[in-house]
């Protein structure tokens, strides 16, 4: 119930031999989750076969594709690559609280460098799978001409790395918003896209 069987399909192919969902939630990062620390903002490494591909290419359009140098973040100018472009991190953390508990170094904190190592952009929408062995987060990598949504795994850990989730804490005005707790005492929050999956979905995973 309240179950998104269409996510729940699209999980099913990276589930191993004999192992069963249990519980999967569409959603987003939640408002005030860290923004990509200046630390990971290096460019991705290129293949061999890209550069040969671009060094091929005019001079002009060489200049546009290399990656730029990340902008102090500050002010007016976010960069792209920011978690939230369109919000000022800071207001929103002031209207939404944390987003994260736990340094770089915790298990949530290791979820959010996977996220923003994963590729140039971060995915905007995430499937949490929760099965009997593992704990999968999936990216939406549709291209933009894909109605679509096309996932990928981008981070798993094994299913007692996460002791629950909490749905809809207190206290904060985001509908809709889950927090995975970790095992070290670290969490992460989430909104679902669907504000009301949030609630049953914690209610299966802590079944």
């Amino acid at each position: 119930m309240g179950m998104n069987n269409d996510c729940r399909d699209q999980v099913q192919p990276h589930l191993q031999s004999g192992e069963q969902l249990i519980a999967v939630c569409e959603g987003e990062l939640a408002p005030g989750v860290p923004e990509r620390p200046v630390w990971l903002r290096q460019p991705p490494q290129e293949s061999e076969l890209e550069r040969r591909i671009k060094s091929r290419l005019p001079g002009a359009v060489q200049r546009f594709l290399r990656p730029s140098e990340p902008k102090p973040a500050g002010g007016v100018e976010r960069t792209m690559e920011g978690a939230e472009p369109a919000v000022d991190n800071t207001l929103a953390r002031a209207a939404h609280g944390k987003g994260m508990y736990g340094g770089w170094e915790s298990q949530a904190g290791q979820f959010l460098v996977a996220h923003y190592n994963a590729v140039r952009l971060p995915a905007t929408r995430l499937a949490v799978g929760f099965t009997d062995r593992r704990v999968l987060v999936l990216a939406d990598r549709a291209k933009l001409w894909q109605t679509t949504t096309a996932y990928e795994l981008q981070w798993e850990a094994p299913r007692a790395a996460v002791v629950g989730v909490r749905a809809n804490p207190k206290g904060v005005l985001q509908r809709g918003r889950f927090e995975p707790a970790f095992a070290d005492g670290s969490w992460i929050a989430l909104v679902a896209s669907v504000p009301t999956h949030a609630e049953p979905f914690a209610a299966q995973v802590d079944g």
